[in-house]
């Protein structure tokens, strides 16, 4: 398992958090997903033999957010 950190901005609220986090627990190979509102970030434990980071980052874009 890998374990990263990314900056998201546009998070407002609680919402914002389930759909992150929901979007990314989607894929195959996210164990864990938490998003943090007043940080504006979003831990991911992963799987990298399943996903990588680049299929992450694109989740959070096609979820409306913009992973830095």
């Amino acid at each position: 398992m890998n374990e990263f950190t990314v900056s998201v901005a546009g998070m407002k609220g609680e919402n914002c958090i389930q759909k992150i986090e929901s979007s990314l627990l989607s894929l195959n190979g996210v164990e864990r997903a938490l998003a943090d509102l007043k940080e504006e970030t979003v831990t991911i434990l992963f799987d990298e033999e399943a996903v990588d980071q680049s299929m992450i980052m694109q989740t959070i874009e096609e979820a409306g957010y913009q992973p830095a």
